[in-house]
């Protein structure tokens, strides 16, 4: 059994079809890239599967159950969503912004522990007992990610969770992520670097114009071709150390 399917979803956001026809298939220990230009439906795409917002047609199933039919608290412990853009008003100290991950759960012993490897996860635990407010942009999404970790929910979806982070914590970030996919989880991640998602994904999915261009492993679909037809750019795909390099050099018209 899949861990998460979209069957012929279709989503319409004021009165405009966003998502058409969206066939795709899910499994566990899967770390996946979302990929396409901007207004290709990348970010709808997540709130759907999310439950955030409706699809039209088709249908969402996770462990073979339809969305609509899994409890928000039952929900809430099996998938964990980090939106893009993540905002934070209130200061709380670090730690207990990333506890708020384990609310979905009743209170349990595990609970410290999962806060602690979150924390340590996304390289944060020194600031636990700061102001969240205090910190910078690239620190606050750190945090939001440890959130998101904490919940040790079995889908993981993360909406350019990237933006705002220097590039050592960049590559810090997907490799946390990478790793929880090795323990069993599913990462479905909108990026919009292409050599991080040649290298550090096992899956990419390229959408374009609401539709799904390319699936498949990232050598067959971030090609010359696609990047081309997707993008409207020509780009420099090389490798060093043995993974791949993809660089835009040039627009297209």
């Amino acid at each position: 059994m899949s861990t998460l399917t979209l069957d012929k979803v279709s989503v319409s956001l004021a009165g405009r079809t966003v998502l058409s026809n969206i066939n795709l298939e899910f499994s566990a220990a899967e770390c996946v890239g979302i990929l396409g230009p901007n207004g290709s439906g990348k970010s709808t795409l997540m709130r759907a599967i999310a439950g955030l917002i409706p699809h039209d047609s088709g249908a969402i199933y996770i462990r073979g159950k339809t969305l609509a039919a899994w409890p928000r608290s039952d929900l809430s412990r099996a998938l964990s969503y980090l939106p893009q853009g993540g905002q934070i008003h209130w200061p709380l100290s670090v730690r207990n912004v990333v506890a708020l991950g384990r609310l979905p759960h009743a209170r349990s012993a595990s609970d410290d522990q999962a806060i602690v490897r979150a924390m340590d996860a996304c390289d944060i635990s020194q600031f636990a007992d700061r102001p969240v407010t205090s910190l910078s942009g690239g620190e606050r999404a750190r945090v939001l990610l440890a959130r998101a970790l904490a919940s040790e929910a079995k889908i993981l979806l993360a909406d350019e969770p990237f933006a705002q982070l220097d590039p050592n914590h960049q590559l810090h970030a997907m490799e946390v992520l990478q790793a929880e996919a090795v323990r069993g989880a599913l990462i479905i991640v909108v990026l919009h670097d292409l050599s991080i998602a040649a290298r550090h994904c096992s899956r990419v999915v390229l959408l374009a114009n609401g539709s799904v261009a390319a699936d498949g492993p990232p050598a067959d679909t971030l090609t010359s071709g696609n990047l081309r037809k997707t993008f409207c750019i020509d780009a420099f795909i090389s490798e060093h150390a043995g993974a791949p390099v993809i660089l835009p050099v040039k627009r297209r018209a």
